[in-house]
């Protein structure tokens, strides 16, 4: 697979470029790469639709390096072509798409040299294209006005000026939705979403039944309100329960849809995935399993030994190895001592003569904070949780043999977990290490 990151170039973002180049550097020599560096607003999108036509039948993972205007501009370059993957390395401040996948690591390079590769849709927007959500009316005014607060300076306040205004001058809009032929609205409305994503404005989960590769998209119109119910509902639409509650749904027109029709006397905006676009009557359809995105692994580490027998040792520090592990010398302590014990377990007992296989690995979630280690193996079924806690306050010769070692576990580990799952024990250990 070659790789080419396409990094967002503005003067300000420099350091993304940096972070690239030294997760590369850390990834090895044998990454196949290049790197490209936008030069202005759609020239990510135009860099990759001409590399896509001069190399049609490569295969080729464009990894957008940026936040969400990065992210849509190398999509738009990529529909239509065969053989081509996405990544994403976040770091706008916001990636509202990503916030669908919140046990994934989009930060992390080798992590996403790990992943798996899942089909996802995208919307077609008469000649453009989101993967996300398609915002018209009070929304996408928002973001027309907090536009033209970044260019008149004030970039600290630009969003909140931009609310601001459009609560003033943006709740009535005279606009016309039309899903699979249904009308969805009669008179003027507030808002409305079309959406492939769950989340838009960096927290408002606006379709939280969406499906990223259900070939529907969620279409949710808000009608006109006055101000003081509009601030009611606000908190409601925020945390994505207003398709439950039912004083907020009688306001909502929702739908799922394969077609849209956007219509409109006047020139008005709609925001594709932040970005916007001006025009009388837009045109949505929705592209199925269009594009091949890259998943980070969850796992971080993983590795299958076989046979296990006389490899406890290897086993463990192979486990201690993970770059997940802190750096604490405490909790370095306790965290080995819960690896040799669960090990041990599977070495000596799993398997007749310890001939079979076990997989072990390491998550961190992207917060930093809790350390997963995973253990898997084909062996006897044997959940250790069953066993009942040894009498600690009886002397060694009083206490029954055996229970000891998952007796400290559970002491030592913040969450231990058993589940049995295709013919596969899987012990789940988890420890807050931040």
């Amino acid at each position: 697979m070659h790789y080419i990151f396409i990094i967002n170039g503005r003067s300000d973002k420099s350091a993304i470029m940096d972070d690239v180049k030294r997760q590369i550097q850390e990834a090895g020599a044998s990454l196949d790469y290049e790197m490209y560096s936008t030069r202005g607003v759609g020239d990510g999108t135009r860099f990759v639709r001409i590399y896509c036509d001069l190399h049609p039948r490569d295969k080729v993972c464009f990894v957008a390096c940026g936040g969400s205007g990065t992210l849509n501009e190398v999509v738009s370059g990529m529909v239509g072509s065969s053989g081509k993957y996405l990544a994403v390395m976040a770091y706008g401040e916001t990636n509202d798409f990503l916030k669908c996948f919140p046990d994934h690591d989009f930060t992390s390079l080798r992590k996403m040299l790990e992943g798996d590769v899942r089909k996802v849709d995208i919307m077609k927007v008469n000649d453009d294209y989101a993967i996300n959500v398609i915002n018209i009316g009070f929304d996408a005014a928002v973001a027309a006005f907090g536009y033209q607060a970044m260019e008149a300076g004030r970039v600290k306040n630009a969003y909140r000026w931009g609310i601001f205004r459009a609560v003033f001058f943006k709740r009535n809009n005279r606009i016309r939705v039309v899903a699979d032929g249904e009308r969805m609205n009669r008179r003027r409305m507030l808002l409305c979403t079309v959406s492939n994503g769950r989340v838009c404005g960096g927290e408002f989960v606006c379709a939280p039944r969406a499906e990223l590769d259900d070939g529907w998209m969620e279409v949710c119109l808000v009608r006109r309100m006055l101000l003081l119910t509009f601030l009611r509902i606000l908190p409601v639409y925020r945390r994505g329960e207003h398709l439950d509650i039912p004083w907020v749904r009688r306001r909502i027109r929702y739908k799922r849809a394969k077609h849209v029709e956007v219509v409109s006397r006047d020139l008005v905006d709609i925001a594709l995935d932040g970005e916007l676009l001006s025009s009388h009557s837009f045109q949505i359809d929705i592209l199925p399993k269009e594009i091949n995105l890259i998943l980070p692994s969850v796992v971080t580490m993983k590795k299958r030994f076989e046979p296990i027998v006389d490899k406890c040792g290897e086993i463990i520090d192979y486990l201690m190895s993970s770059p997940d592990i802190p750096q604490d010398e405490a909790l370095q302590f306790k965290i080995r001592l819960s690896i040799e014990e669960a090990v041990e377990n599977v070495v000596r007992y799993a398997y007749d003569g310890g001939m079979g296989w076990i997989e072990v690995g390491t998550e961190l979630d992207p917060k930093g904070v809790m350390l997963t280690i995973l253990l898997r193996d084909a062996g006897v079924p044997f959940n250790p949780l069953d066993k009942p806690d040894p009498d600690v306050t009886l002397s060694a010769e009083d206490r029954a043999i055996g229970g000891l070692g998952i007796f400290l576990c559970k002491k030592l580990m913040d969450e231990i977990e058993y589940k049995y799952e295709d013919g596969c024990n899987i012990l789940i250990m988890k420890k807050k290490v931040a």
